[in-house]
């Protein structure tokens, strides 16, 4: 019978303290001959556990046959068995493979093809076992060391083991240690360091010979680029692998190099070669019939803008998914998939099968992707709070991946409620970003939302963008054959939800449609937004101040009472978009505490609300619900300054931390602007003193948070004038002191 690996550490252990091995023997109830094979097995093989294979070759030629592999990746066997025999080496063929593939350099991992890892073999399982029993035992430095050799001996290290490694300090790390180590943390650390230690030891790898592991860590290092997206760096180093890999026919290397070259292509637009790299892909995928070339083939035809294809290949990857990570990822891409195609109630039941919190290193691309499927569905105040959430989760690293996206998305909320001007002032702030970054092909498509008029003649190829071009030949024309041309063009790529979302910013086309009497093949919750229906109702409310009121961009010159005005911002918040509802019990409490009879007073100040803001009486009711009565919003919209100013902060925020102060001084500064005095003035209900409590406490913080930052790039003259003004809005406040700090 096996004695478990714990009672013969312990065994082994309690022998060479105190060199008694009959009485140790008899206390473990082991045969003393037992144990003495126990401990000559462990001092053989210096503090493992594994014992070598008697017919295995030594361990010296080994790495002989492996260093020859590293050196000259495109080697074939039969060079190789020629190489040896000069050496004075004769070993087979058969010898020769099983060697490179224990050492990861041949027959990689399908489901991890970026890595070195390799499955857990009998050399590997007890030895890994010791090194737990050591680092649970006592973490010295002795110990670390002692655990970091065994495991540098290591041909491979073995996939699922990676919690080991993250104890062991790097300098006690073998260079294929250390990328086993590093691999491990990607997504973890952030993505600045990772690029800095993973193209230190790609060099460090090259200067000793190991140039297949430095392909390797190549692979990785053009994946941390491609993520900070930065194409023309990926694209030379892509080519420098390339150069070292030489005639190397392997389908895995060739797929995952191919993929991130296509990818970078993409992004500099240069569309006729990534086009010839994705059929080189499809070639290579014959032979790759596995969840992680599924996903990457799916990836690239996001890039390509061919959603269609990327929906079956991401669906393709989660069928044949293993990992529960994959599985995680892939519900995310297909709802993104699915999104982009107009799927929006679908690709939403994707998401929620992922089950993505915050922490998770997923959630930036989750959060995004929900604000699209929310704001397909106009769930306008879901898709603002998601947008919201996706810059509050953005760092430095993934800000040019996110803020793209998320502005467009802004633009295209402030288009839908009528604000045309707004929309196109955010996407021209932004346009000198994107500039900046040189995202051509986003570039491209902000700049034709901007130009509405214009039609570029040299317009690329790209879906996403030749769909805009499309989008304007129809506006001009104003022919229903062009406006049906843009629609069949958006279904064969699976781009009909960006196509709704361009069409915000192009009503013309859709309008015309109307105007005849022909169906626009909209959503009909999106034909109710006011961009497209000139008789929906927009209410913009300014109580950041003085209240005021606009109805559909025009000033009401109407004086509301501060009972109504507060309602009115209640109902803003909680209800702003229609079929949004608020219990009757929950507005009596913050409205009607005091009073005998709140269903009068309720009714009676609902009239007058009708009656100032020239709303008919059907769009606002009250009905039963789940045997509650509420009051429901029956087709208008309200926004207010306050979630301008919420929003604006979001963004300066996510600038600031993105290293963009200039672009986050001009949004603070726009956000700050949006006060024009204290809000709730004459308000004396426990609501309104609870949100002027919040809202002046939040301008305090972020007036003195900005103007610490002020300080910090030399801007102290800014930092006064904007303390200056809130301390005008909050005369009791600390502002005071910090303003006398700054003249002093």
């Amino acid at each position: 019978m096996k004695v478990n690996l714990s009672i013969r550490l312990n065994a082994i252990e309690e022998y060479l303290k105190n060199k008694n091995l009959k009485a140790v023997a008899h206390k473990y109830n082991v045969n003393y001959s037992t144990l003495s094979r126990w401990v000559k097995k462990f001092k053989n093989n210096q503090g493992g556990l594994y014992h070598r294979p008697w017919n295995r070759i030594s361990r010296e030629i080994e790495e002989k046959v492996m260093h020859i592999k590293e050196n000259i990746p495109a080697i074939t066997l039969g060079r190789a068995k020629i190489l040896l025999e000069k050496e004075g080496i004769n070993i087979s063929l058969k010898g020769i493979y099983d060697i490179w593939s224990r050492y990861g350099l041949i027959k990689k991992l399908f489901d991890d093809p970026f890595s070195f890892f390799s499955p857990e073999t009998s050399e590997t399982k007890d030895n890994i076992e010791y090194v737990r029993y050591l680092l649970k035992k006592d973490k010295s430095s002795a110990n670390l060391k002692k655990a970091a050799e065994i495991l540098n001996n290591f041909p491979s290290y073995p996939a699922g083991q990676d919690d080991i490694l993250e104890q062991i300090p790097e300098k006690f790390l073998s260079l294929r240690r250390r990328f086993d180590k590093l691999y491990n943390q990607f997504l973890k650390i952030p993505t600045p360091e990772f690029y800095r230690k993973i193209h230190t030891l790609r060099i460090r790898m090259e200067k000793r010979g190991l140039y297949y592991s430095s392909i390797i860590a190549g692979l990785s290092e053009i994946l941390v680029l491609h993520w900070m997206r930065t194409p023309h760096k990926e694209l030379k180093l892509n080519a420098l692998l390339v150069k070292r890999k030489g005639k190397l026919r392997d389908p895995i290397l060739n797929f995952q190099l191919t993929f991130l070259a296509a990818t970078a292509k993409v992004e500099l637009m240069e569309i006729d070669d990534a086009k010839s790299l994705v059929r080189k892909m499809r070639r290579l995928l014959k032979r790759l019939p596995f969840s992680p070339f599924y996903e990457s083939y799916g990836d690239v035809m996001t890039f390509m803008s061919d959603y269609r294809t990327a929906l079956i290949y991401h669906q393709k990857a989660l069928e044949t998914a293993k990992d529960e990570d994959a599985k995680k990822r892939l519900y995310f891409k297909i709802a993104l998939n699915l999104t982009i195609d107009g799927k929006h109630r679908t690709a939403i039941k994707y998401l929620n099968i992922a089950k993505i919190d915050f922490k998770d290193k997923y959630y930036e691309s989750y959060a995004l992707t929900r604000a699209l499927s929310n704001f397909g569905l106009v769930g306008i105040e879901q898709s603002l709070l998601y947008l919201q959430k996706a810059l509050e989760k953005s760092e430095k690293e993934q800000f040019r991946n996110t803020i793209f996206t998320t502005i467009c998305c802004y633009a295209a909320i402030n288009r839908a409620m009528g604000q045309k001007q707004k929309a196109r002032k955010l996407l021209q702030h932004y346009l000198k970003l994107i500039r900046k970054y040189k995202l051509k092909r986003e570039i491209e498509i902000m700049e034709n939302l901007i130009n509405t008029d214009s039609i570029n003649p040299k317009i690329t190829e790209l879906p996403t963008v030749y769909l805009l071009y499309l989008i304007k030949k129809a506006k001009k024309s104003s022919k229903i054959k062009d406006y049906n041309m843009l629609i069949d063009y958006a279904r064969r790529y699976g781009i009909t939800g960006f196509l709704h979302r361009c069409l915000i910013f192009f009503p013309e086309p859709v309008l015309n449609s109307l105007n005849r009497g022909k169906n626009p093949k909209l959503p009909v919750t999106m034909l109710r937004l006011p961009v497209f229906n000139s008789e929906s109702l927009l209410y913009y409310i300014k109580f950041l101040g003085e209240p005021v009121v606009h109805r559909n961009q025009k000033y009401l010159k109407i004086k509301f009472e501060p009972k109504e005005m507060a309602f009115l911002i209640h109902f803003a918040l909680r209800a702003s978009e229609p079929d949004k509802s608020l219990v009757l019990d929950e507005i009596y409490k913050n409205f009607f505490s005091s009073s005998k009879n709140p269903q009068s007073r309720l009714s009676h100040l609902l009239v007058n609300l009708k009656n100032k803001l020239m709303m008919p009486r059907h769009l606002l009711v009250i009905q039963s619900h789940f045997g509650a009565k509420v009051l429901v919003n029956k087709g208008f919209y309200l926004n207010i300054d306050y979630n301008d100013f919420n929003a604006t902060l979001v963004r300066a925020k996510a600038l600031q931390r993105a290293g963009e102060w200039e672009f986050a001084r001009r949004e603070y500064l726009r956000a700050f602007k949006l006060f024009r005095g204290e809000p709730f003035k004459k308000n004396y209900d426990e609501w309104s003193l609870n949100m002027r409590f919040k809202i002046l406490s939040q301008l305090e913080t972020e007036a003195i948070n900005f103007a610490k930052s002020c300080v910090e790039h030399g801007d102290k003259t800014k930092a006064r004038q904007i303390l200056q003004k809130v301390l005008i809005i909050i005369p009791d406040s600390e502002i005071n002191g910090l303003i006398k700090s700054l003249n002093g």
